[in-house]
């Protein structure tokens, strides 16, 4: 069905009889790219990190700092530095905060910068707060100082 090629038509460099190859000799691997972080355009995102959470009943004291999102339903005393902060019904954050958005079930008290924020029918928010968009429902109570940027 297939003719072979005679002997003399196969290329010298194709046959390695007796020849050690040595992992020097091969081609590099190129690194693996994670398909969600890839952008399209030849350049790699760093992948996002993984999502927090502090539970109901948990209090912790001090400041936090992330790239990724967290959910508070426990309570949080000190400074946070987030991407996305959900503070949940049972919730509370008394400190100051710096996020891209904020949605408030909670509580939350304290300087707040963030580009969103979004509170909640049963919220309680009080403090300075310095936002670039704002919704709230009917039943959300804000009080302090509201500035948008």
């Amino acid at each position: 069905m297939f003719k072979q090629k005679p002997a003399s038509q196969v290329p010298d460099d194709h046959s390695a009889q007796g020849a050690e190859l040595q992992i020097s000799d091969l081609p590099p691997r190129p690194e693996p790219v994670h398909p969600a972080a890839a952008t399209g355009r030849g350049r790699v995102a760093a992948p996002a990190a993984k999502p927090s959470l502090i539970s109901e009943g948990f209090a912790f004291k001090g400041d936090m700092k992330s790239d990724g999102s967290l959910t508070v339903d426990g309570a949080i005393h000190g400074d946070l530095v987030v991407r996305t902060l959900l503070i949940g019904a049972t919730g509370v954050v008394d400190g100051s905060v710096k996020a891209d958005s904020i949605t408030v079930e909670g509580s939350l008290s304290g300087a707040v910068e963030c580009k969103e924020l979004m509170v909640g029918g049963r919220a309680r928010v009080d403090g300075k707060l310095n936002y670039a968009t704002i919704a709230i429902q009917r039943g959300g109570t804000i009080k302090g100082e509201l500035k948008r940027a």
